[in-house]
């Protein structure tokens, strides 16, 4: 991408920010949105204090609207939907292993909520006598600056980690001037307190003060150290040397790189760095480019994950609809239970489309040897010239210090690398089973395997089994090493430390990025996103509106997770209530659960859609990392492939949907890979062709 396209695409992106309209009939929405984030803070919810032996008051809503609520029907639904925020508070704390429960016995606890026309006040007592107090602005257009100026800033400069830095500054001091609403502080102000905001809150105290992020960049690093060790005593060049007597070619590679993918399918983190950096020597060596590995990997690690009824992924996507379903009937009017939330998942998965859809691409891709836009330009590079990097990338590693080359006389054994990765693999898997095992006790009566299994990863915490597994891996690497006499203790630990000093901008921009997400959350960005679309709902396209705005939230702030746990809980209701009143599918019975299936694949899809494109994404920033890739030209090779699947879920798969039913999904599914391998025949070229073939191809050539 040109200097001036760059330019381009940055100034488009920031002036877009001030042609989106402001959500005015959503007071209402957004209020609700404001308290229930701030009641449901891990961190420090004020309902924490309530709590004694496990159980704790429920809640008693005073609500106050400007303009009010006349009519007292929905002036009583809206506090009984403020009164459910303390259930959904004890179930999360229940499910993170802290089983909290709500006693009528308690009494009642008194929340008020006013929202006028500067912003939003909250309150509610504590133990103590005081109050705790929310008083905020209404989340505005503004609200979106932080993602767009460093989305545009990292396009216009190629610096991801000064782009980050710069939004991150410029949202922080944002929030710090709007954070009471009515109240201008100066610029000077405005200013300090931002800086001192960005740095000490979003940056100190909630990404490097966060066990969950330490745990992330420590698996990072022992996994970095783990690779080098083992190419450096000869494994990894031994398995490469033993893949290439069975990868004969560009397409073999690409097959066994998604091949990997898959197999990997219980967490995305492992399976960016693992696929990558185990893949990339063998793809170097057939002259794939570092840009179709990445997309490659990224492509196949999140849609796996998304979709693997035993990963990471799908505790944590239940458990943000768990909830609300058991306010909703079934089609035979009964009531679902919060024991149906599996089965609701595994009827949701004909509907997840943009997964199906990126997995079907990818294999599409391989098999037609098809590429289009700036991937087909870098996969020209890569087999003409062997350039597997343009020349003036700028990866997101030093390759020079990650890749470290045995000495020669050193034997490349292919076990020296299987085993330790191997053991990565196998003991994330075993801590997993052993944290849920260990956690609480089975399920028993006529509960399945599948009942069972699902039940230990609930309990289970991927974060801490990758670190655990990760340290038995290098441990593993360094007994194999010294055992056969690879490399002396000096050698070992030059090779550790060259690893590590390559982690150093990846790491910032890891961490960058999630103090980002945080300065967004300040801001309310999703909120207000949410109440944007929601603001203009047509009842028939809310599947194509959600999966809409769930990739727009995911794009903005970098991560799927934060979109689903602002989106599902809001909608399972919502759509379900607009299918029985509009009688989807013909029928009101049914047509509620058919719209709230709908509703739930849409944003389970959205999310990881948008999460796959943004450049602030953690997965999108680790599969540069494992493929080694300049981590902008991931990006924009990438998106357009991202962008094919997520038009052929709208149009092939939701559209289709709601026009004519649910259960016409297996034709949506089969029209949406013949559109898209038409695409590629059409408009997809095959980087091996000669360039006078390719020419006499084009009609109207000689």
């Amino acid at each position: 991408m040109s200097f001036r396209t760059r330019i381009l695409v940055a100034l488009v992106l920031v002036t877009a920010v001030a042609l989106v309209p402001s959500p005015d009939g959503s007071r209402a929405q957004l209020t609700h949105l404001r308290v229930r984030d701030w009641l449901l803070d891990a961190r420090d919810s004020p309902l924490t204090a309530w709590v004694a032996d496990g159980r704790m008051p429920a809640l008693a809503v005073e609500v106050l609207l400007s303009p009010p609520i006349e009519d007292p029907g929905r002036l009583a639904a809206e506090k009984a939907r403020y009164a459910r925020i303390a259930a959904e508070w004890a179930q999360a704390r229940t499910h993170g292993g802290t089983p909290t429960t709500i006693d009528l016995g308690r009494g009642t606890l008194l929340l008020t909520v006013r929202a006028g026309s500067h912003g939003i006040a909250a309150a509610i007592a504590q133990p103590s006598g005081a109050a705790a107090s929310l008083q905020v602005p209404y989340p505005d257009r503004w609200s979106l600056l932080p993602a767009v100026l460093a989305i545009a800033i990292a396009f216009a400069t190629r610096s991801v980690l000064g782009a980050l830095l710069l939004g991150g500054l410029a949202g922080a001091i944002a929030h710090v001037a709007t954070a009471v609403p009515g109240v201008t502080p100066s610029f000077l102000d405005a200013t300090l307190h931002g800086v001192r905001h960005y740095f000490v809150s979003a940056v100190w105290q909630r990404s490097l003060g966060e066990d969950f992020y330490l745990r992330v960049t420590l698996f990072v690093a022992l996994l970095f150290v783990t690779i080098g060790i083992v190419a450096r005593n000869g494994g990894i060049h031994g398995l490469v040397a033993l893949l290439q007597r069975r990868v004969r070619g560009p397409r073999s590679v690409q097959f066994c790189t998604f091949l990997t993918g898959i197999a990997i399918f219980f967490d995305d983190y492992s399976n960016c760095l693992l696929t990558g950096t185990a893949m990339r020597p063998l793809a170097d060596s057939r002259r794939v480019s570092r840009e179709k590995l990445a997309y490659l990997v990224d492509s196949t690690a999140a849609p796996i994950a998304g979709l693997s009824i035993f990963s990471t992924w799908v505790v944590y996507e239940m458990s943000q609809y768990r909830l609300p379903l058991t306010q909703v009937t079934r089609r035979d009017g009964t009531l679902y239970t919060a024991n149906d939330t599996f089965e609701v998942f595994l009827a949701s998965m004909p509907f997840r489309f943009y997964c199906l859809f990126a997995l079907g691409l990818v294999l599409l891709v391989i098999l037609l040897r098809r590429d289009f836009g700036p991937m087909l330009a870098a996969e020209r590079r890569a087999r003409r010239t062997g350039q597997v990097l343009a020349p003036d990338a700028r990866g997101i590693v030093d390759v020079d210090a990650v890749v470290m080359r045995p000495t020669a006389g050193t034997p490349r054994r292919a076990r020296n690398a299987v085993v330790p990765l191997a053991a990565l693999i196998l003991g994330t898997v075993g801590c997993m089973l052993w944290q849920g095992l260990s956690a609480a006790p089975l399920p028993g009566g006529e509960a399945t395997f599948g009942d069972r299994l699902r039940h230990v990863l609930a309990n289970a915490h991927s974060d801490e089994a990758l670190l655990w597994a990760s340290v038995g891996a290098l441990a593993i690497a360094l007994c194999m090493t010294f055992a056969q006499r690879l490399l002396s203790g000096r050698e070992t630990a030059r090779t550790a430390l060259r690893s590590t000093k390559a982690l150093y901008v990846p790491i910032g921009i890891l961490f960058f990025a999630w103090s980002l997400g945080h300065v967004c959350h300040d801001l309310g960005t999703s909120l207000f996103l949410t109440a944007l679309v929601e603001d203009s709902l047509s009842p028939l396209l809310l599947p194509l509106a959600l999966f809409t705005v769930a990739g727009g939230i995911a794009f903005a702030t970098g991560t799927s997770f934060g979109t689903m746990a602002i989106l599902l809980p809001n909608i399972v209701v919502l759509a379900h209530d607009l299918g029985t009143a509009t009688a989807f599918t013909g029928d009101a019975a049914a047509g509620g659960p058919a719209l709230m299936l709908l509703c739930i694949a849409a944003v389970l899809e959205g999310s990881i859609f948008g999460d796959h494109c943004s450049p602030i994404s953690d997965t999108t920033v680790l599969s540069s990392l494992g493929t080694q890739c300049d981590h902008l030209a991931h990006v924009t090779t990438q998106l357009p492939y991202a962008l094919l699947a997520s038009a052929t879920s709208l149009v092939c798969g939701y559209l289709p949907m709601v026009a004519l039913g649910p259960g016409w999904w297996p034709l949506s599914l089969l029209l949406g890979l013949a559109v898209m391998a038409a695409f590629l025949l059409l408009f997809g070229r095959d980087p091996d062709a000669a360039p006078d073939a390719v020419t006499s191809a084009r009609p109207g050539s000689g």
